[in-house]
């Protein structure tokens, strides 16, 4: 069972229909667009998208690169997607909600962590800056999400 040590929301506006985004944000060609410290991304296995299936990338965040690998872990197509995260320094289940509101569709990501090795023992000294850190790549990557989503016409 996971047992998260932190949670982070960030929400964002954005001027298309969920099935666009949901569409956009799981296409492993559009990652980097989103998600700039993404090196590779790797495809979609066979079957594609669904609950069970294993995605991943490799990703340089902070002059480190590292393999992120995925497992998603709950979808409703359109809707909701959540995936249990395992990187070198965390563990996590980050989760995306698609809310319609006419013509624009509200996006909330939800990262609920438990940070490990080095990071998860100074974790309790340093729990403010990492959620803030946290949350500010978060909202970030939900800018860049809406400004690619609203350009691809």
């Amino acid at each position: 069972m996971f047992e998260a040590t932190s949670v982070c929301k960030a929400t964002v506006d954005i001027a298309a229909l969920p099935d666009r985004i949901f569409a956009f944000m799981t296409d492993p060609k559009n990652l980097k667009s989103w998600q700039p410290d993404v090196v590779e991304a790797r495809p979609l296995p066979p079957g594609g998208l669904q609950v069970g299936a294993h995605v991943g990338a490799t990703v340089e965040e902070y002059g480190r690169t590292f393999d992120v690998h995925l497992q998603v872990a709950a979808m409703e197509r359109n809707e909701h997607i959540a995936y249990r995260v395992e990187a070198p320094t965390v563990s996590a289940v980050v989760e995306y909600r698609l809310v319609q509101w006419g013509s624009q569709t509200l996006v909330v990501s939800t990262t609920a962590m438990r940070p490990k090795g080095f990071l998860g023992s100074m974790y309790p000294v340093l729990k403010g800056l990492i959620k803030s850190m946290v949350r500010r790549k978060m909202q970030s990557r939900l800018n860049l999400l809406r400004a690619a989503v609203e350009s691809h016409a």
